[in-house]
């Protein structure tokens, strides 16, 4: 039970600092390998979504417009305001 743990070593005589060793080259590779497989299924993910999100918000902002364009067209004044252009005339003149 005296053997120390080959993944740790202790740099003074009291053990207050633990230092981790760095594994083998598979454990590199293979940290590696999940770190680019996390990020190919991360922009597998992330690039759909920012394709949806982009789509809606034109889509918003064309609605928006549009329908900006149809209440100024019903507006006092508007070309569909449905009103005459008749002068009232004032009867005390």
């Amino acid at each position: 039970m005296n053997q120390p743990n080959p993944q740790f070593q202790s740099s003074s005589p009291a053990g207050r600092s633990v230092q981790f060793k760095v594994g083998g080259p598979i454990a590199q590779l293979l940290s590696l390998l999940i770190l680019v497989i996390l990020v190919i299924v991360g922009f597998v993910i992330f690039i759909p979504l920012a394709i949806i999100i982009i789509a809606l918000a034109l889509i918003l902002y064309a609605y928006f417009k549009i329908k900006r364009l149809f209440t100024k067209t019903h507006a006092p004044n508007g070309p569909l305001d449905g009103r005459r252009n008749v002068r009232v005339m004032d009867r005390d003149e």
